[in-house]
């Protein structure tokens, strides 16, 4: 889930279908992959689309870890769903 995430949107004045790229995917760090699975279930449920990733010791804190890439428009939505799971996030890294 590295690339970006893309919008589709009709023209209105020519009819045609456009992508567009909204912003790159944002990071919440969670540590473990069991965890990080657990928190991308939850999101799915919660309809965000989200991916587990294994982040470089040089992105976080606390060495290598692993964490859940969402949408950024999403951050908020995100925040509250994983709060709510009971999922502590270490970190959230802005895309």
């Amino acid at each position: 889930m590295r690339d970006r995430f893309t919008r589709s949107r009709t023209d209105s004045h020519t009819g045609d279908e456009r992508s567009t790229y909204t912003t790159g995917p944002c990071t919440a760090v969670i540590g473990s992959m069991t965890l990080a699975m657990k928190a991308q279930s939850v999101l799915a449920e919660a309809a965000i689309r989200a991916g587990v990733t294994k982040i470089s010791s040089s992105e976080t804190h606390n060495g290598c870890a692993y964490g859940v890439e969402f949408p950024c428009s999403q951050s908020g939505n995100v925040r509250t769903v994983l709060s709510r799971a009971g999922i502590r996030v270490r970190q959230y890294i802005q895309g």
